[in-house]
Protein backbone atom coordinates (compact mmCIF):
# COMPACT_ATOMS: atom_id res chain seq x y z
CA UNK A 1 0.00 0.00 0.00
CA UNK A 2 1.35 3.70 -1.13
CA UNK A 3 2.65 5.73 2.40
CA UNK A 4 0.78 8.98 0.92
CA UNK A 5 -2.96 9.53 0.67
CA UNK A 6 -5.18 11.70 -1.48
CA UNK A 7 -7.43 14.10 0.52
CA UNK A 8 -11.20 13.12 -0.46
CA UNK A 9 -12.56 16.74 -0.70
CA UNK A 10 -10.08 18.66 -2.27
CA UNK A 11 -7.71 15.91 -4.27
CA UNK A 12 -4.74 17.29 -2.30
CA UNK A 13 -2.37 14.64 -1.76
CA UNK A 14 -0.43 14.33 2.07
CA UNK A 15 2.34 12.81 3.17
CA UNK A 16 2.11 10.06 5.40
CA UNK A 17 3.95 7.03 6.68
CA UNK A 18 2.40 3.50 6.97
CA UNK A 19 2.82 1.11 9.73
CA UNK A 20 0.72 -1.70 10.16
CA UNK A 21 -2.44 -0.58 8.10
CA UNK A 22 -2.42 2.86 9.74
CA UNK A 23 -1.40 6.06 8.13
CA UNK A 24 0.39 8.19 10.01
CA UNK A 25 0.79 12.10 8.84
CA UNK A 26 4.14 13.73 7.70
CA UNK A 27 4.50 17.07 9.25
CA UNK A 28 7.15 20.04 8.88
CA UNK A 29 8.24 22.30 11.79
CA UNK A 30 7.42 25.91 12.25
CA UNK A 31 7.83 28.76 14.87
CA UNK A 32 7.78 32.14 14.92
CA UNK A 33 5.78 35.81 16.22
CA UNK A 34 2.25 35.84 14.93
CA UNK A 35 1.86 36.09 11.31
CA UNK A 36 5.27 34.47 10.85
CA UNK A 37 6.92 31.22 10.09
CA UNK A 38 10.23 30.31 10.35
CA UNK A 39 10.84 26.45 9.30
CA UNK A 40 12.47 24.61 11.47
CA UNK A 41 16.04 22.97 9.71
CA UNK A 42 19.51 22.50 10.84
CA UNK A 43 20.87 25.93 9.53
CA UNK A 44 21.40 28.58 11.98
CA UNK A 45 18.28 31.34 12.71
CA UNK A 46 16.12 28.28 11.58
CA UNK A 47 16.94 25.94 14.86
CA UNK A 48 14.27 26.12 17.49
CA UNK A 49 14.63 28.31 20.04
CA UNK A 50 15.37 26.55 23.07
CA UNK A 51 17.09 28.13 26.03
CA UNK A 52 19.66 25.93 27.97
CA UNK A 53 19.92 26.62 32.15
CA UNK A 54 23.04 26.00 33.45
CA UNK A 55 23.02 24.49 36.58
CA UNK A 56 25.17 24.84 39.16
CA UNK A 57 28.56 23.23 39.89
CA UNK A 58 29.38 24.09 43.52
CA UNK A 59 28.71 21.92 46.50
CA UNK A 60 26.78 23.55 49.37
CA UNK A 61 28.67 23.09 52.77
CA UNK A 62 27.53 21.85 56.10
CA UNK A 63 28.63 23.93 58.89
CA UNK A 64 28.89 21.15 61.64
CA UNK A 65 30.56 23.04 64.13
CA UNK A 66 27.87 25.60 64.66
CA UNK A 67 24.79 23.14 64.05
CA UNK A 68 22.84 22.17 67.55
CA UNK A 69 21.54 19.00 68.59
CA UNK A 70 18.27 19.23 70.71
CA UNK A 71 17.76 16.00 72.76
CA UNK A 72 14.80 14.77 73.97
CA UNK A 73 13.81 13.63 77.26
CA UNK A 74 10.38 12.25 78.30
CA UNK A 75 7.19 13.75 76.30
CA UNK A 76 7.82 17.34 76.52
CA UNK A 77 9.43 19.88 73.57
CA UNK A 78 12.90 20.65 73.37
CA UNK A 79 13.59 24.37 71.73
CA UNK A 80 16.94 25.12 69.97
CA UNK A 81 18.89 28.52 70.88
CA UNK A 82 18.65 31.16 68.12
CA UNK A 83 19.46 29.93 64.53
CA UNK A 84 22.10 31.77 62.74
CA UNK A 85 21.28 31.08 59.15
CA UNK A 86 18.80 31.27 56.53
CA UNK A 87 18.71 27.09 55.73
CA UNK A 88 19.52 24.30 58.03
CA UNK A 89 19.46 20.66 57.47
CA UNK A 90 16.92 19.01 60.26
CA UNK A 91 18.00 15.10 60.86
CA UNK A 92 15.90 13.08 63.34
CA UNK A 93 17.29 10.43 65.39
CA UNK A 94 13.26 9.84 66.46
CA UNK A 95 9.88 9.88 64.80
CA UNK A 96 8.78 13.46 66.01
CA UNK A 97 7.50 17.09 65.08
CA UNK A 98 9.23 20.83 65.43
CA UNK A 99 7.61 23.82 64.69
CA UNK A 100 9.87 27.51 63.62
CA UNK A 101 8.68 30.52 65.11
CA UNK A 102 10.39 32.82 67.99
CA UNK A 103 11.89 32.39 71.31
CA UNK A 104 8.41 31.01 72.36
CA UNK A 105 7.82 28.67 69.87
CA UNK A 106 6.46 25.07 71.14
CA UNK A 107 6.14 21.96 68.78
CA UNK A 108 3.30 19.81 69.60
CA UNK A 109 2.44 16.36 68.04
CA UNK A 110 -0.31 17.38 65.26
CA UNK A 111 -1.61 20.38 64.08
CA UNK A 112 0.62 23.09 63.83
CA UNK A 113 4.19 21.52 63.90
CA UNK A 114 5.79 19.33 60.90
CA UNK A 115 6.36 16.12 61.55
CA UNK A 116 9.62 14.14 60.86
CA UNK A 117 10.08 10.20 60.39
CA UNK A 118 12.69 8.21 61.78
CA UNK A 119 16.38 9.06 60.46
CA UNK A 120 14.52 11.86 57.85
CA UNK A 121 16.78 14.55 56.98
CA UNK A 122 15.36 17.80 55.54
CA UNK A 123 16.05 21.09 54.48
CA UNK A 124 14.46 24.32 55.76
CA UNK A 125 14.64 28.04 55.09
CA UNK A 126 14.00 30.40 57.84
CA UNK A 127 15.05 33.44 58.93
CA UNK A 128 18.18 33.97 60.83
CA UNK A 129 17.43 34.23 64.30
CA UNK A 130 14.31 32.08 64.74
CA UNK A 131 14.07 29.38 66.81
CA UNK A 132 13.03 25.55 66.82
CA UNK A 133 11.51 23.58 68.76
CA UNK A 134 10.96 19.77 68.63
CA UNK A 135 9.14 17.25 70.50
CA UNK A 136 9.26 13.34 69.70
CA UNK A 137 5.96 10.63 68.70
CA UNK A 138 7.02 7.80 70.97
CA UNK A 139 8.34 6.36 73.77
CA UNK A 140 11.85 6.63 72.87
CA UNK A 141 14.04 9.74 73.62
CA UNK A 142 15.81 10.78 70.62
CA UNK A 143 17.37 14.48 68.75
CA UNK A 144 16.99 16.79 66.25
CA UNK A 145 20.54 17.67 64.91
CA UNK A 146 20.63 21.92 63.01
CA UNK A 147 23.23 21.61 60.53
CA UNK A 148 23.33 25.40 59.16
CA UNK A 149 24.16 25.45 55.10
CA UNK A 150 26.55 27.78 53.55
Amino acid sequence: MPDNIIAPAGGIAFATDEVGGVHFPYAKLAFGADNSVIAVADSEGSRLPVTVQTLATTTRAYLYASGQRLTTAGAGQVRSTAVTASEVLLHASVRGFFRVGDSTVSASIGPGSIPLAVDEKFHLRLTSGQFISFIRDGASDGSLTIMPVA
